[in-house]
């Protein structure tokens, strides 16, 4: 093992600089024209996506309670077509709810009919833009079906996805809370957020409480942790509510949280009852560490191109001066070159969130997995090899990077997930 690990340390920045270097060119000299082909070659053969959720809350003085479901359609998964006015998309999307699993006992149904038209072409694939379908269902408690359906105009192509949800009889309990439902309040469309891009704006949390001996007071217990991140939220506070079902707009303070994926629980509690509701919101990193907690975390993976002498160079003095030292190492490896260095860092911590998310399964985060590390150091394998767990081997994965003629072979020797680098080799 110790010879692989050399091997590939003496291979790593230069297959890192490599790949880097790679996407530079990509960002300043993509053709349009290429680029405008991919993008409706591939919405004309694969069904349009759609993302969704949906968040139930109780009503006042009924035994009924009402899910909102927000649909989002990014433009980049509908096909846009040239008209005199621009750039136009048509789709339809449906919901059908249904008492039973054999989808017979309709309860609800609504369609939706959306027309976008934009001006310029490179809005059509705009994995940033999207358009939103929201609806009200009131029902009684119970579980129920529902069919979401997106059909394109443009393609005839449709996508459906098929999901239980329970609404809750809140009123029942002595103590409940309902769905939260997270959003920008800088955001005026009303639209629920996952994804902050900005902490200079607070995230606000919806949810509603009730209780059956209102007005009294319950202890609020809000949780965000992360397992990529250094930084959390765990605060308690106590709260007393005048009414029996009560609305409440808690403010999450994410400006000194570092960049990940946060487990989001709140507790409501008061004597033996007690309820809770989760979510998940993720912290996009900033253009530059946003603070301290967030240069910690984006210095740490430098181990792997770069000295202990200068890991610890980078960790010395106040923020300001960290911060600078941090962004000097960039800009020195990309020759003093502003863009250049920005894109680096860029593809370099696009590589580690990657890694965080896909390629962890041992104690630590993903980044500091051995699959991770390679990932990070040569980019996407060109093509891997999976073979699951039979009678005789342990799961393993063979990773191929044609360009560099390397080849890595990871074992899940105990069937955690955790895959261990245990063989690295030349392709001739």
């Amino acid at each position: 093992m110790t010879k692989i690990s050399e091997h590939i340390k003496r291979g790593c920045i230069a297959a890192l600089a490599i790949g880097l270097f790679g996407l530079t060119v990509l960002v300043s000299g993509c053709s349009p024209a290429i680029h405008s082909f991919a993008a409706d070659f591939k919405n004309t053969l694969f069904p349009p996506r759609f993302g969704f959720f949906i968040v139930n809350y109780p009503l006042m003085k009924s035994d009924s309670s009402v899910s909102e479901l927000y649909a989002r359609i990014r433009y980049d998964d509908v096909v846009f077509v040239h008209t005199d006015s621009g750039f136009f998309a048509h789709y339809q999307f449906s919901v059908n709810v249904f008492a039973d699993k054999q989808l017979t006992d309709v309860v609800y149904s609504n369609i939706f009919d959306k027309k976008i038209t934009v001006p310029h072409y490179a809005m059509t694939n705009s994995v940033t833009a999207f358009d939103t379908v929201r609806d009200r269902v009131i029902l009684k408690p119970g579980k129920y079906y529902i069919i979401l359906k997106l059909y394109d105009y443009n393609t005839d192509h449709t996508s459906s996805r098929e999901i239980t949800h329970t609404f809750k009889d809140f009123l029942k309990s002595p103590l409940a809370i309902s769905d939260i439902l997270l959003y920008n309040n800088e955001d005026t469309s009303g639209i629920p957020i996952d994804i902050l891009r900005s902490r200079e704006d607070t995230l606000l949390a919806d949810f509603y409480v009730t209780m059956k001996d209102a007005p009294a007071t319950f202890s609020l217990h809000a949780l965000a942790k992360s397992i990529e991140s250094p930084t959390s939220i765990d605060t308690t506070i106590d709260i007393t509510q005048a009414n029996r079902v009560q609305k409440y707009k808690l403010p999450i303070e994410t400006q000194m949280l570092a960049a990940g994926t946060y487990q989001f629980k709140l507790t409501v509690k008061k004597g033996k009852a007690e309820s809770s509701s989760e979510s998940v919101f993720r912290i996009l990193r900033s253009s530059i560490p946003a603070n301290p907690a967030e240069l910690d975390q984006e210095i740490r993976p430098l181990i792997y191109i770069t000295t202990p002498e200068e890991i610890a160079l980078l960790k010395k003095g106040t923020f300001e001066e960290r911060r600078q030292r941090f962004l000097d190492f960039w800009l020195t490896r990309a020759d003093g070159n502003k863009e250049k260095a920005s894109a680096m860092r860029a593809e370099f911590y696009k590589r580690v969130d990657y890694a965080n998310l896909h390629l962890g399964g041992g104690l630590g985060q993903g980044w500091e997995s051995d699959r991770g590390r390679i990932y990070i150091l040569y980019g996407p394998p060109d093509q891997v090899e999976t073979h699951d767990e039979d009678f005789t081997t342990p799961p393993y994965q063979i990773w191929y990077y044609y360009n560099v003629k390397l080849e890595f072979v990871f074992l899940d020797e105990f069937g955690t997930g955790d895959y261990r680098l245990v063989q690295t080799s030349s392709l001739s």
